[in-house]
């Protein structure tokens, strides 16, 4: 389902189109805690709008879909990146009935299918009178990049051109129906549309580009909490596999 946002995300954020994420990301955090629904005079509906905001300005793909189209759901019509012409495969068309089959296969089967990003991480904390005010350190287990390769899952960030799909990121299979057999693009089963596999894998992460631990986080407790209080740290989550942007991380405080 295509959504629209009913207001300019730049506008809503009080930023520049040259904003930088850092200055982006400063906004939000300012904003949402000054109309978050639990604070005292907080606005739910302004802080629905906040966050949809964030959401498009801090992803790189849907910021630039945003500042080409209007929309970061891409051109209204075609679908932007859910099944756009960019995904549609044009090299076997001037062949009637199949070419058509063909170019409809690629945009419906060569979607992404590694995850565009890590988990999101939502903490739940219990707090005292005694914490307000104050600076606490917590301890929790997330994903971090691993070390050793970077991020990447491959030993010293080597990669090769995926052998199944000779770089392309897609492969192209024989659909057979009762008019005869059609060809349909899909995402590359080997490397997820990459078009790169390892050339050897990480022997720390087995390839996966990330490993759990134990993270610490200095939180300052607000002087004031009436009820449940939700705090946001975008792009603190779980670090996303293979390279991919992390998670954010939501930290519910509940007063004793």
């Amino acid at each position: 389902m295509r959504t629209t946002m009913a207001a300019d995300p730049y506008t809503t954020l009080g930023v520049s189109r040259s904003a930088s994420a850092e200055e982006i990301k400063k906004a939000y955090r300012k904003l949402a805690h000054q109309h978050h629904p639990d604070k005292k005079g907080g606005n739910e509906a302004r802080f629905k709008e906040i966050n949809e905001a964030y959401q498009v300005l801090s992803d790189p793909d849907k910021k630039a879909r945003y500042d080409r189209f209007g929309s970061a759901e891409g051109p209204a019509g075609f679908g932007g990146q859910q099944g756009g012409f960019q995904d549609f495969d044009f090299s076997g068309m001037g062949g009637g009935f199949e070419s058509i089959f063909d170019m409809f296969g690629g945009g419906m089967g060569a979607q992404r299918q590694k995850p565009e990003k890590g988990e999101d991480l939502q903490l739940h904390m219990t707090i005292g009178k005694g914490d307000l005010g104050k600076r606490k350190v917590y301890e929790f287990e997330a994903f971090s990049p691993c070390i050793e390769c970077g991020g990447s899952g491959a030993r010293g960030g080597k990669v090769k051109a995926c052998g199944q799909c000779k770089g392309q990121g897609r492969v192209r299979q024989a659909v057979r129906t009762p008019f005869g057999t059609f060809a349909q693009v899909a995402v590359c089963p080997e490397c997820g549309g990459d078009g790169e596999v390892p050339q050897h894998v990480c022997d720390e992460c087995g390839g996966a580009g990330r490993r759990k631990g134990k993270r610490t986080l200095e939180l300052h407790i607000p002087n004031h909490i009436d009820g449940r209080y939700l705090i946001a740290f975008p792009k603190e989550g779980n670090a996303g596999p293979q390279g991919t942007p992390p998670g954010d991380l939501l930290i519910t405080l509940f007063p004793k």
